[in-house]
């Protein structure tokens, strides 16, 4: 899928396969930059809410990491970003040499380390089975390690929907749509 393609879906995009949604994500990662700028408000804000909870030198791991531009802003002593998408994780490794950048899929996690955070930010509604990837964290964690994950509520949906259509949100695909109670199940089995 090239960009060209992107902008011949239709709203929403409805890609089914991990295929698809990789050649999706690698398509729009040359503009992903340009994205952020449009919203610069709302990532600011994220960075500023994970900044909250994660002490600057701890050792985290972000799942979906695109770009890497979160990662980074946390300051981590050891920072490992995973994506499945070839073409973010060359940007990534591009705009923020400090850190480590992995073309990887969360739900086949093949990393031999532990984190003090683990952090997923805006993708559990992008994985293709949720519940596999969380059963996936056992491998990355320990017993103190936290995980933190922020997902938008999908009461959200129309305004996202109506921003994608007027140019001001990067496209998406269907999202899964979790409650919080949901998330908070999946964490705790």
């Amino acid at each position: 899928m090239n960009q060209e393609q992107v902008k011949k879906q239709p709203r929403p995009l409805q890609l089914e396969t991990k295929e698809e949604r990789c050649a999706y994500y690698d398509a729009v990662a040359p503009e992903r930059e340009r994205w952020r700028a449009k919203n610069q408000g709302y990532h600011d804000e994220i960075a500023r809410f994970y900044r909250s909870v994660i002490p600057e030198g701890s050792s985290v791991l972000q799942i979906g990491c695109g770009t890497g531009d979160l990662l980074a802003a946390l300051q981590p002593s050891r920072g490992v970003g995973i994506d499945f998408s070839p073409e973010m994780i060359r940007i990534a490794q591009t705009r923020h040499p400090d850190h480590q950048f992995i073309v990887a899929d969360a739900e086949a996690l093949s990393l031999d380390e532990t984190f003090d955070f683990v952090i997923m930010a805006d993708v559990v509604g992008d994985l293709y089975d949720p519940w596999q990837a969380f059963r996936e964290l056992h491998k990355v964690i320990r017993p103190d390690t936290r995980v933190v994950v922020t997902y938008y509520n999908m009461l959200w949906e129309p305004v996202l929907r109506a921003g994608e259509w007027a140019g001001l949100k990067m496209p998406q695909f269907y999202q899964n749509w979790l409650s919080s109670d949901d998330l908070a199940n999946l964490l705790g089995l």
